[in-house]
């Protein structure tokens, strides 16, 4: 709720003058969210705030209140106390707002806390928050961080705009001119930009101008994002060698632990990604998508005990924040099951049943109870929850999620029914036929029942198919025949509603017509409609993030409001 406070100001007003003068913000315009779980503690540093005219306060006493608070207002200044009780954490609620464009460039966010323990002040470095301030702290020395930090954000005005607007290529091409023309925020602009092109997914453009920003100077964060690309381009020895280079000049650098625990998996070294995440665990144990990549590569190794350890550690420390998510407890009741533990399996999926109100989870938890009936002995009560979850698929407004996807697939194979597995698995390949874990996880449960040459040969026959849909579609709109192109496309899109690329290229293929051919209400529906379950699937997805900007600017071609 807004907090309005009434006090005096020590700030002069010829001092609001001068910074007024210069560009920056008096931080009594400021609009203020303070986060912390403990009432007195926000309304001391309101209090704080207050005697510098700061009156726009706003308060929140947990991530799902402050995240609401920052879906509705875009502040301008957030004050974040580490712990937020709960297993709740201040710096993954600065990367979920992050994530979710709930702070603007120019936004200042600052982790409070008390907390000197060496685990989590490492943990709070690698989230690279504006500043981190230790209690108790005077309001001149938070009145000094702040002020610091708008004479380095005010420069950001006109790039802020851009990225709210979601105009990713113009706020590139700012940050490009700044870079040139300010000389003391070089190094800021040039890092924002390159922060632009991998949110827009362009790998190419982040690893040569990455390339050549290291031929010049040693940059740690330039050499990060190199890595991300070099991964992304697939390019594996190349993306492992760049990790391990960072690890060894910044041993607490664990962003680049996870980074080379992906590559590590994408190159079947399980166990040394197994022992790169435990390494980053041992210095930050506080990261649910740590402890979640380890227990997934841990699965994949064979090595159940860790996984179940690292599963549980997720589901504890997102069990009162917006990171939980079932397919975890999903994950963890299949553990579970397979190390035989069937009471700890029934507890999992019945606090899934509980906790989660939706389709798809429903199906999860019945695919599960069928395995756990199986393992027990009650085959008839296996069989009734499995034709109950295959049941409720035709209820699903989107296919089965992967991990939903396998669940069946390995329920239906333990009972046999290796026709129907194969129904579902060719569902979950034509909806992610280019998700190399979803292809590894299918491998290995075909290996298990000794049929591992039937799933390499699904997957073969999957890809080649989108592959020669792909290239006749292409084809088709080089010859001149945009139309056919878009209807073929349609029709993959209307067949295979989850799959990411295939909707990314329909929409492409939609716009591209529009914009040549004119104005097509039915097809610029369908690309929007398009777009908001691409977001849906997956709300980070660079050319989903371009091809919304294109989608903006058709309409304002036609002079379509919106």
């Amino acid at each position: 709720m807004a907090e309005k406070i009434s006090a005096f100001s020590v700030i002069s007003s010829a001092t609001a003058k001068r910074k007024a003068a210069n560009g920056i913000p008096d931080v009594a315009s400021l609009r203020v969210l303070i986060i912390d779980p403990l009432a007195e503690v926000r309304r001391s540093i309101g209090m704080i705030l207050g005697q510098y005219g700061t009156s726009h306060i706003d308060h929140a006493s947990n991530s799902t209140e402050a995240l609401a608070s920052m879906k509705k207002l875009k502040y301008e200044l957030i004050l974040c106390e580490y712990d937020l009780g709960k297993g709740q954490d201040g710096l993954f609620l600065f990367d979920e707002a992050r994530r979710l464009d709930l702070l603007k460039a120019s936004s200042i966010f600052i982790i409070t806390t008390a907390e000197r323990q060496a685990q989590k002040v490492l943990g709070a470095a690698e989230q690279s928050p504006d500043a981190i301030l230790l209690k108790p702290f005077t309001g001149e020395m938070l009145y000094s961080r702040v002020l610091s930090a708008l004479q380095k954000k005010v420069r950001f005005k006109l790039v802020d705009e851009a990225i709210m607007a979601h105009d990713f290529l113009s706020a590139i091409q700012l940050c490009s001119k700044a870079a040139n023309t300010s000389a003391e925020y070089t190094q800021d602009f040039l890092r924002l930009k390159i922060h632009l092109l991998l949110r827009i997914g362009d790998w190419v453009s982040v690893r040569d101008q990455c390339r050549q920003l290291l031929v010049e100077q040693e940059l740690p964060w330039a050499k990060m994002a190199l890595g991300k690309a070099l991964y992304q381009l697939k390019n594996y020895p190349e993306a492992l060698a760049v990790f391990k280079a960072i690890i060894s000049a910044h041993k607490h650098a664990l962003e680049a632990y996870d980074w080379l625990a992906r590559a590590q998996q994408a190159i079947g070294e399980d166990n040394a990604a197994q022992e790169t995440l435990k390494r980053a665990i041992h210095k930050s144990p506080f990261v649910v998508n740590r402890q979640r990549q380890l227990g997934e590569a841990a699965l994949k190794s064979g090595d159940l005990a860790t996984a179940e350890n690292a599963l549980l550690e997720t589901v504890k420390i997102s069990r009162h924040s917006f990171l939980r998510n079932p397919a975890d407890y999903g994950q963890l009741a299949d553990v579970q099951i397979s190390r035989g533990d069937v009471a700890a399996a029934r507890l999992t999926v019945e606090e899934i049943r509980k906790d989660f109100k939706d389709p798809q989870v429903s199906v999860l938890a019945d695919a599960l109870d069928a395995d756990i009936y199986m393992h027990q002995g009650d085959v008839e009560k296996a069989q009734n929850q499995l034709r109950t979850a295959l049941g409720q698929l035709v209820q699903l407004t989107l296919p089965p999620s992967a991990m939903v996807g396998m669940a069946l697939a390995k329920a239906c194979f333990n009972q046999k029914q290796e026709a129907l597995a194969e129904i579902v698995v060719r569902n979950l390949l034509k909806n992610s036929h280019d998700d190399l874990s979803l292809a590894s996880k299918i491998t290995t449960l075909y290996r298990q029942h000794g049929h591992q040459d039937q799933a390499e040969q699904l997957i073969k026959e999957n890809s080649a198919s989108i592959v020669a849909l792909n290239n006749e579609a292409v084809k088709m709109a080089r010859s001149g025949d945009l139309a056919g192109a878009a209807e073929l496309f349609i029709r993959a899109a209307t067949d295979m509603p989850g799959n990411i690329q295939v909707l990314l290229n329909t929409v492409n293929a939609l716009l591209a017509y529009t914009n040549q051919h004119g104005w097509h209400q039915e097809w610029m529906q369908l690309s929007n409609d398009y777009l908001l379950r691409i977001h849906d699937l997956d709300p980070s997805n660079g050319r989903g993030l371009q091809l919304q900007e294109f989608f903006r600017k058709t309409k304002q071609r036609y002079g379509i409001s919106e």
